[in-house]
Order: C-alpha cells, then structure tokens, then sequence
C-alpha cells in the first residue's frame, strides 16, 4: 500500500492521518534495521497481514531462524510472533569478522486483528524463511452474500 497522507478521497480526518503516520513508523522501526533505541529490540521481522476470505493472513521473513526458536501465540484478538536468532558462532583462529550487516537476537512483533478468531482453527507453516499463520474469522465476522428477491 502506498503512502500518500493527503491526496485521498473525500476529506482527511485526525484519525486517517494518525494511522498513515503509525504506519510509517512501524515501517521505519521495524523494517529489518536495528531497532535498539526505538523498542529495546535487536531487530523486527517485516510482517503482511491480510484478510483472504474467511481467515486472517500473517505473514512474517524470518530468513535463518529454526522453527524450534520461534514461538507463535494468539490472546484476545492479538496475534504475537517472537523468536530469537542466534549470532554464528565465530573462530577467530579461522576467520575474523570484517562486516556484519545481519541482524541477530531476540524480537517480538505483536498484530492486533481487526476481528474475532476462531482459535482451535489457527496454524502456521514456515517455507523458504517465510512463517505463515492462518487465522480463521469467526462465523460472525465473515461476509456473507444476501440474495435479492424480485417482487412484482
């Protein structure tokens, strides 16, 4: 989604706007950097989150982490995903760090969903670096078709 904060459609309210900000900070601060002085973390997973039909769709990269190191959990209508990827460790008496850019350490991301789900229904699979949770909606938050009928 672009970021355009003041060409829209119909008038900008406060809220709109408090909304396209959140969401540029969230982008900046956790957008692969390190994230040390803004949250205490060493660094933050990108995340999409999307509806598809009846469910909720997280996803999150997660690019060299085992699946054992990362812990998924739903409360309310709050989604969190935490992990903590190690540092490889180094010989020094073979090697000698020239430039790290990678990030390493613990981190936690946390989404609040915009509606109920059904809990017993949740699962996450991780491909390629990429951890996938799919959250079914609640029978009273899923869109549903009304037929019209023609009188004459």
């Amino acid at each position: 989604m672009a970021l355009i904060p003041f060409r829209r459609e119909g008038q900008l309210s406060l809220s709109d706007l408090q909304d396209q900000m959140n969401m540029l900070l969230s982008r900046m601060w956790h957008g692969g950097v390190s994230t040390g002085p803004f949250d205490g973390q060493d660094w933050a997973p990108p995340l999409d989150v999307y509806e598809a039909g009846d469910r909720y769709v997280v996803k999150a990269e997660l690019p060299g982490l085992r699946v054992e190191n990362i812990d998924v959990s739903y409360d309310g209508r709050t989604l969190t995903i935490a992990g903590e990827k190690a540092i490889e460790p180094a010989d020094e008496a073979v090697r000698a760090t020239i430039r790290r850019e990678r990030r390493f350490g613990g981190f936690r991301r946390s989404v609040e969903l915009p509606g109920g789900v059904e809990s017993g229904g949740i699962s996450a699979v991780c491909r390629n670096g990429v951890l996938e949770v799919s959250l079914p909606k609640e029978e009273k938050c899923r869109a549903t078709s009304i037929r019209i009928d023609v009188v004459e």
